[in-house]
């Protein structure tokens, strides 16, 4: 079962392994949610998994319960003949644990879950440009003129250097090296000679900006395998670029 609980924005999954649970016994359960709801209905958003384990041999239901909020995570269980006991010891510990956590939060867990709603937020509000006359791109192509290719894709620059800097956060050694041995610009301009070479194998009904999305993280990555020699490539690239027709 999972469901959300909106008057206390507590997502809730009751899940059963190796057993069935009575609905009346669900219903109970969730039924006690409600201290656990108001222990947590401040934070900006919480997250519970109760997993029922039954186990034969020893004639007892172990219940684990694991609290998400804000990237910390809280976990407890029990054990009981009955089922009902097993659920509700359990669940008063972790309700002790959710107030306590309340009183002394993890700073450093909330800051990273802040950034990460900050990365997921900037990544909602970056939009795509315009795409550029799909024959002026295909000609310039097929003529083989990066230099009139780049131009045309200007406007996509700004949008690309975002998406780049969203996508390097995804990799924690290469948010290292940004600055030093990898430089943002490199990376699109890597991404749009990848465009270049590939712009006719590009699947015709694909929306240009998806399909240069799909192009970062293959780029990146040949950055981080051969950091120098893409680097150069780069370089040479904007040369081309730059070089007075």
């Amino acid at each position: 079962m999972r469901y959300t609980d909106d008057r206390y924005r507590l997502g809730v999954e009751i899940k059963a392994d190796g057993c069935d649970i009575p609905k009346d016994e669900l219903t109970r359960m969730e039924g006690s949610l409600a201290p656990l709801g108001e222990a947590v209905q401040d934070f900006p958003s919480a997250e519970l998994s109760v997993v029922v384990h039954r186990h034969d041999r020893a004639e007892a239901y172990n219940v684990e319960a694991r609290l998400r909020l804000n990237g910390k995570s809280l976990v407890t269980g029990d054990w009981d003949p009955y089922l009902d006991c097993a659920f509700q010891r359990c669940l008063y510990k972790l309700i002790r644990k959710a107030v306590a956590y309340r009183e002394r939060p993890d700073r450093r867990a909330e800051e990273a879950a802040k950034r990460r709603r900050d990365v997921e937020n900037l990544n909602r509000q970056i939009v795509a440009p315009e795409e550029p006359e799909g024959g002026v791109l295909g000609q310039v192509v097929a003529d083989g003129d990066y230099k009139k290719f780049r131009d045309a894709m200007t406007g996509y620059e700004d949008w690309l250097r975002l998406r780049v800097g969203r996508w390097i956060q995804r990799y924690p050694e290469a948010e290292k090296q940004v600055g030093t041995t990898l430089h943002i610009g490199d990376v699109v301009e890597e991404v749009l000679l990848n465009a270049f070479e590939r712009f006719g194998r590009r699947p015709a009904q694909a929306p240009l900006h998806e399909w240069l999305d799909g192009l970062i993280d293959p780029s990146l990555k040949a950055f981080l395998r051969h950091p120098a020699e893409e680097a150069e490539n780069a370089s040479f690239a904007r040369t081309l670029r730059e070089t007075p027709v």
